[in-house]
């Protein structure tokens, strides 16, 4: 009897041990069941942050024909009507002035900002006043555009920008990151075309 007491033992054991093994806890995947019920709208996000201003609103003239006034010994005035140059940009913004002593026409440019200081290219000083609605140059010799065989020379243009928001983070030489009195820097960083 000893015998069949330990067999029914060791035969429930290699059973339990037989049981356990068998069963997983991962199985074959069953089938897809149906798509629920759509969830109720979540609530918004919060606004993201208000992007840089950007150049749309920046205003450029062609480059003009500029005739000016006077004589050597009281100077030379010219006038440039400039009808959006206004007192907000007058008081908030930017206005700059390049003279082309070269030709746009013969793409030999020679571009410089206003004010003008030089006894070398043009032996005279150009300056730039600004008034509403008018942009005022001043010289001590006569730098008029002229068209030479349909070539156009001695040519101004103005960039009037408005301003957009006070006090932009500068770099470390305080100028944006944009040199104001390089025209190429310039015309690549508003976009502008000739």
């Amino acid at each position: 009897m000893k015998q069949k007491f330990l067999g029914i033992p060791c035969l429930l054991v290699i059973a339990f041990t037989f049981i356990i093994v068998s069963c997983s806890k991962t199985g074959p995947t069953g089938p897809a069941g149906q798509a629920g019920a759509a969830g109720p709208q979540g609530n918004p996000g919060p606004t993201g942050a208000t992007g840089a201003t950007g150049t749309a609103n920046v205003i450029y003239s062609p480059w003009l024909d500029v005739t000016f006034q006077g004589d050597d010994t009281t100077g030379w005035i010219a006038q440039i009507a400039a009808p959006k140059l206004v007192d907000s940009i007058l008081n908030k913004g930017d206005i700059k002035v390049y003279f082309n002593a070269g030709s746009d026409s013969t793409n030999s440019d020679l571009i410089v900002p206003l004010p003008v200081t030089d006894a070398f290219l043009t032996g005279a000083i150009i300056n730039a006043y600004f008034q509403p609605q008018v942009i005022i140059l001043a010289s001590t010799a006569d730098v008029s555009s002229f068209t030479d065989n349909g070539n156009h020379y001695f040519q101004f243009r103005y960039i009037l920008i408005p301003g957009g928001t006070t006090a932009l983070p500068v770099s470390a030489n305080g100028s944006n990151g944009i040199n104001w009195n390089d025209y190429n820097q310039v015309k690549k960083y508003l976009g502008l075309k000739d």
